[in-house]
């Protein structure tokens, strides 16, 4: 049988307890929002450059699979009687159409992927390194959303005697905006493919060597 006075000490050191106890998860969860607004703005913009790259490189593997273009689709090499090259046509209107599909496409996929999330190590809030990924993830909201351009370069490049290679390469310049509760901010970068490429053999002019097409 618990004595009145025993009994009023021991429910005061419960209370106590509570008490600390409660005074010890707000100064956590301080400490924890506070480190958040820190570390926030990198991991947010390092998932969402992975995300949008995955959507551009996507949309690039999709609409090559699906337009199924080579270099002759694209560009004809056309020779003089000598057999040096005279000129080198590009198709424009298939030019146009795999920009517009690429682009449309990267959208569309950027937009499936609209409301986002990252996982903050609870270890990084330690600021050492070998514990930085350490720990349960404390998970932080964001939305995305963003515009892509395409653009297709044409270099040409020296392989040896009498011969050059022709590059064509596709360039998607990326502007992804996000935001959170608290956060918001801008990444731009710029990504590259080769869609074709080929050997041309004979002479080419001058003006070609060295040069860099833009359409």
């Amino acid at each position: 049988m618990l004595y009145p006075k025993y009994r009023n000490r021991k429910t005061g050191k419960f209370k106590k307890l509570i008490i600390v106890g409660f005074a010890f998860i707000i100064v956590c969860v301080i400490f924890c929002e506070k480190q958040i607004d820190e570390f926030k703005p990198v991991y947010v913009q390092n998932q969402a450059h992975k995300l949008s790259a995955e959507a551009v490189c996507m949309a690039v593997d999709s609409t090559l699979e699906n337009l199924k273009y080579n270099y002759d689709d694209i560009c004809k090499i056309m020779y003089s009687s000598d057999g040096n090259v005279k000129s080198i046509e590009t198709d424009s209107v298939k030019i146009n159409a795999f920009k517009s599909e690429i682009t449309k496409s990267a959208q569309n996929l950027l937009g499936e992927i609209s409301d986002a999330s990252v996982d903050i190590p609870l270890g990084v809030f330690t600021g050492i390194t070998i514990l930085s990924n350490i720990g349960p993830g404390i998970c932080v909201g964001f939305n995305m959303t963003g515009s892509f351009t395409a653009e297709i370069v044409s270099t040409f490049e020296n392989a040896g005697i009498n011969q050059t290679v022709h590059h064509i390469r596709l360039i998607v310049t990326s502007k992804i905006i996000t935001t959170s509760l608290d956060y918001s901010g801008d990444i731009i970068y710029t990504t590259d493919f080769e869609i074709a490429q080929t050997v041309i053999v004979g002479t080419v002019p001058d003006y070609y060597k060295g040069s860099t097409d833009i359409y």
